[in-house]
C-alpha cells in the first residue's frame, strides 16, 4: 500500500480549505494551537486572516473534522481581539449542524462554544440566533436548540438576554408534535421561572390549562430552592471584577427560609414591561355601545363581563381614541342601578388603569368622583373592587396624591359614614 501523500508542507490557509478531510482536520488542530499562541494586541492581523474560515469549520461535512473545527473556532473566540464579528454565522452553523450532531463530542463542544460566544460579549445575540433553531425541521434539532438556550440562561441568568422575544418563542416548542421537544420546553420554562419568579406567568397564559397546571407544579418545586446565581461571568464582568448576577431578593437581615427568598425573587421585574400592548377596542363586539346602554341589565352585564375577561388576559394595553370612549362609558356605569353591572364596570376600570398606566391618568379626574360616591355600598365585593381601582388610579397618576386628593377629601367629608370610611 502506497504511503499517503504528505500535505503538511502546504500553507495553513490552503490546508484549511483542502478537499481531503484529514488534511482539513489536521489544519484545524494546527490552527487551534497557533491561535492560542498569538498575541491579540500585537498580532491582531493574524486573527483576521482566519475569520473567513470560521463558519466553514463548524459546517464541515466530515464528523471528525467538524469536531476539530469547532475546537479551533473556540480557540479563535477565546483569543481574538474581535471575536464577535462572525458571531451570527458561527451561531447559525452550530444551530444548523452541530447541536444535534451524531458525535457526542461535537454536541458538547458546540454548546461550550455557544457559552463562550456569550461570555466574550453578551448572551443576547447568541440566544437570538439559537432561537432560530426552534423552527428546525428535525425534532432532535429543535430539542437541542431549546436545551442550548436553557443552558445559556442557567449559566448567565436573564439580565443580558432579550426576554420578550424568548418568552414569545416558547409557544413553538410547546406546540411541537414531538414529546422530547415539549419536555425540553418545560425544562427551559422552569429555568426561566428560577430567575423570573411569578413575573413569567402572564407570558404562559395561552398554554393549555393542563400544561399550565403541570408547569405550576414544577414551579412550586423549584420555589423551595435558593435563588439562582450567575455561574459564569461575562468577560466585561471579569475585567471589572463585578459580582455575578443573582435573582434579586428583598433586602433584609437574611432571616427566613429559602422558599421565602424565592417567593420574593424578582421584585424589580415587571411583567408589564415584557408584554405587548393590546388594543382592547378590537376585542369589542360591533354592538358593544348599544348593549352597554341597554335597558336590560343582563345585556349590560354580559357585554361588560366579556370586556372584563378580555382585560384579564391583556396585561398591557394600547391607548387610542376608542379606548377613551370605553373608559368614559364604563365611568358612567359605576352608578348603574344594578350592583353586578356596577362592580364589573369598576373592575374593568381597574384593569384599564393597570394596563394603560400613564395614558390613563387624564381619565382619573372624570371617573374617580363616581367611585368615591359608590363607596357608600356595603357589599364587600364592591368595596374591594373600589379599593383595587383607586390603587390602580393612584399608580396611573404617577403616585401623585394631588391627582386624586381633592376627591378623597370630598369623600372624607361625605354625609354617609360608609363613604367617609
Amino acid at each position: 500500500m502506497a504511503d499517503e501523500e504528505d500535505f503538511s508542507a502546504l500553507p495553513l490557509e490552503q490546508r484549511l480549505g483542502h478537499k481531503v478531510w484529514k488534511v482539513r482536520m489536521n489544519a484545524y488542530n494546527d490552527l487551534a494551537k497557533e491561535l492560542k499562541q498569538l498575541d491579540p494586541e500585537r498580532e491582531a492581523g493574524q486573527f483576521s486572516n482566519y475569520e473567513g474560515y470560521l463558519s466553514k469549520m463548524v459546517l464541515d461535512t466530515n464528523m471528525a473534522a467538524q469536531e476539530a473545527g469547532i475546537l479551533a473556532v473556540a480557540a479563535f473566540v477565546e483569543n481574538a481581539p474581535n471575536p464577535t464579528r462572525r458571531r451570527e454565522e458561527i451561531v447559525a452553523g452550530i444551530v444548523g449542524k452541530c447541536l444535534s450532531a451524531t458525535k457526542a463530542g461535537t454536541r458538547t463542544s458546540s454548546k461550550e462554544l455557544l457559552l463562550l460566544l456569550s461570555e466574550v460579549d453578551t448572551p443576547g445575540p447568541v440566544v437570538t440566533g439559537v432561537i432560530e433553531g426552534f423552527d428546525a425541521k428535525q425534532p432532535k434539532a429543535v430539542a437541542a436548540a431549546v436545551t442550548a438556550v436553557k443552558e445559556i440562561v442557567h449559566a448567565f441568568g436573564i439580565k443580558f438576554i432579550g426576554l420578550k422575544p424568548l418568552l414569545k418563542s416558547l409557544a413553538k416548542p410547546f406546540a411541537h408534535k414531538d414529546n422530547a421537544v415539549r419536555t425540553e420546553a418545560q425544562h427551559l420554562t422552569v429555568e426561566l421561572y428560577r430567575w423570573m419568579g411569578p413575573a413569567i406567568m402572564p407570558s404562559l397564559q395561552d398554554l393549555p390549562p393542563v400544561l399550565l397546571k403541570e408547569l405550576e407544579t414544577q414551579f412550586s418545586g423549584v420555589a423551595k430552592d435558593p435563588p439562582p446565581k450567575q455561574e459564569r461571568l461575562l468577560r466585561s464582568q471579569q475585567e471589572a471584577d463585578e459580582p455575578a448576577e443573582s435573582a434579586p431578593t428583598d433586602a433584609g437581615n437574611g432571616d427566613g427560609d429559602d422558599a421565602d427568598e424565592r417567593a420574593d425573587a424578582g421584585p424589580g421585574m415587571d411583567p408589564w414591561d415584557l408584554a405587548d400592548a393590546v388594543d382592547i377596542t378590537k376585542k369589542l363586539p360591533d354592538e358593544y355601545y348599544e348593549l352597554i346602554g341597554s335597558k336590560k341589565w343582563k345585556e349590560r352585564k354580559e357585554v361588560i363581563e366579556a370586556l372584563f375577561e378580555a382585560l384579564k388576559k391583556s396585561i398591557r394595553l394600547q391607548m387610542n381614541p376608542g379606548t377613551g370612549d370605553v373608559i368614559q362609558e364604563l365611568g358612567k356605569k359605576i352608578a348603574d342601578t344594578n350592583i353586578i353591572v356596577a362592580t364589573l364596570a369598576i373592575q374593568c376600570l381597574e384593569k384599564l388603569a393597570s394596563g394603560l398606566r400613564q395614558p390613563f391618568a387624564p381619565y382619573v379626574q372624570s371617573t374617580l368622583p363616581a367611585l368615591v360616591e359608590k363607596s357608600k355600598e356595603r357589599k364587600q365585593t364592591v368595596v374591594d373592587a373600589i379599593r383595587a381601582t383607586t390603587d390602580a388610579y393612584f399608580a396611573a397618576a404617577g403616585c401623585d396624591m394631588t391627582a386624586i386628593g381633592d376627591h378623597y377629601f370630598t369623600g372624607a367629608t361625605h354625609k354617609n359614614p360608609q363613604v367617609r370610611a
